[in-house]
């Protein structure tokens, strides 16, 4: 590193904050067909963030004075980056397949740097939702409302993923159509199905994150890193809201 460069810490955050500003999502490179983005440095940008948020999660159980805390939040740290991996893993191929079917000017390559993209404002939103999860681990004994927490920060991180997708496609036609009216028809049609696609993703991220469980750790159960599979993650949400409102 010469004098001049920034530190590491410093171009992560210059990273994360042309991130969030879109300015990756600039039109002359989609003219082209191409998503230029710094694909290591997002890498390891959203393996940071994840942990970040896994570390946030792991605050319940030491607030609750949990054995094997410490545990739980290293496993918990390892686990939030690894259910991006494995979700992106088993959905990106239909992204792939219903982008070309909508005629994006995207190869395989390039649709994955899309996708990293997404993943990477999805964490950064959790991540700092990080805080507000530790507040009310240190405020409520319930579990069950802690679960439900986590749940809704994700719902709100998988929706402005979508938006980054959204407004990414929308740019890609509009850069590479001549006719306005084509592009707009077009829009649409795209819309309707990244709609499915991310109904299909947010499921798969859901049920995956159901068999990475615990994330948050129960404060009568011991330390384990995988429970037994049962049920779903449906199933699951039913019995926490019950349990949260049923006593």
């Amino acid at each position: 590193m010469s004098a001049i460069d920034p530190p590491p810490a410093a171009t992560m955050l210059q990273t994360l904050d042309r991130v969030l500003r879109g300015d990756y999502l600039r039109s002359e490179a989609f003219a082209a067909g191409r998503i230029e983005v710094p694909t290591g440095r997002f890498v390891r940008l959203a393996i940071l963030l994840g942990v970040i948020y896994g570390v946030s999660l792991s605050t319940f159980g030491i607030f609750q004075g949990s054995e094997g805390a410490g545990l739980q939040m290293l496993s918990v740290a390892a686990k939030v980056p690894l259910l991006f991996v494995l979700t992106l893993l088993v959905t990106f191929p239909s992204l792939y397949v219903f982008a070309a079917l909508q005629r994006l000017p995207l190869d395989m390559g390039n649709t994955l740097r899309l996708m990293l993209l997404a993943n990477v404002v999805h964490l950064a939103v959790i991540a700092s939702l990080g805080p507000v999860f530790a507040f009310f681990a240190a405020s409520t004994d319930s579990y069950a409302f802690m679960k439900l927490l986590n749940v809704a920060f994700f719902v709100v991180g998988g929706v402005l993923g979508f938006v980054i997708l959204r407004s990414a496609t929308i740019t890609m036609f509009e850069a590479t159509s001549v006719d306005v009216a084509a592009a707009a028809s077009a829009n649409q049609r795209t819309s309707r199905v990244l709609r499915v696609w991310c109904f299909v993703y947010g499921i798969v991220g859901a049920q995956m994150g159901w068999l990475l469980r615990p994330f948050i750790g129960s404060p009568e159960l011991p330390f384990a890193f995988l429970r037994d599979r049962d049920g779903s993650i449906f199933t699951g949400i039913v019995r926490s809201i019950a349990e949260l409102f049923g006593g």
